[in-house]
């Protein structure tokens, strides 16, 4: 897989900083399923007093809260989505949030390959919207051991590069 460079190396950490201060954030792909993973983000993120709107057009609701279809359905206070979708719905989802509000996408990674796409990547870069990925959300938002996760990727160099500081 080739990872499109962002023009500041260090742009990463500013924008899951920008998504850490949102009050407001869409989860696409959280559904009424258990074992969903975007209804687990959901969840947590909640126990932060996040507000969080679920996007899927094949849900009424995840957890009592409504779903709306589509990113262009979101309200226009929502300006961060992450993505816990696969990978064959990333890019359709991508071109929704051209022309609207949606000013940050984290695609999410856990174990495999997540969300991300190069195609995604560059429309997003492309449409001036700012871009997370290689990261499960949770090693950000959650606790003890997703931030132990993050420690031993960190430890052993497998952050994406976007994230590394520069060699100056």
């Amino acid at each position: 897989m080739t990872i499109i460079k962002q023009i500041n190396p260090n742009i990463m950490k500013d924008i899951i900083q920008e998504f850490l201060k949102e009050e407001k954030v869409a989860i696409v792909g959280a559904s009424a399923k258990k074992d969903n993973f975007g209804r687990s983000l959901l969840l947590e993120l909640r126990k932060k007093d996040y507000e969080v709107i679920p996007v899927n057009p094949k849900c009424e609701e995840v957890e009592g809260i409504a779903c709306v279809p589509t990113v262009e359905d979101l309200p226009e206070e929502v300006q961060s989505v992450i993505l816990a979708v696969p990978t064959s719905l990333t890019d359709e989802i991508i071109e929704q949030c051209i022309d609207t509000p949606i000013k940050r996408v984290w695609m999410i990674r856990g174990v495999g390959r997540g969300a991300y796409t190069e195609k995604a990547h560059q429309l997003c870069i492309d449409n001036n919207i700012k871009v997370v990925y290689g990261f499960c959300p949770l090693m950000f938002f959650g606790d003890g051991m997703h931030k132990f996760h993050f420690w031993m990727r960190k430890t052993f160099g497998k952050l994406p590069d976007e994230y590394q500081p520069s060699v100056n």
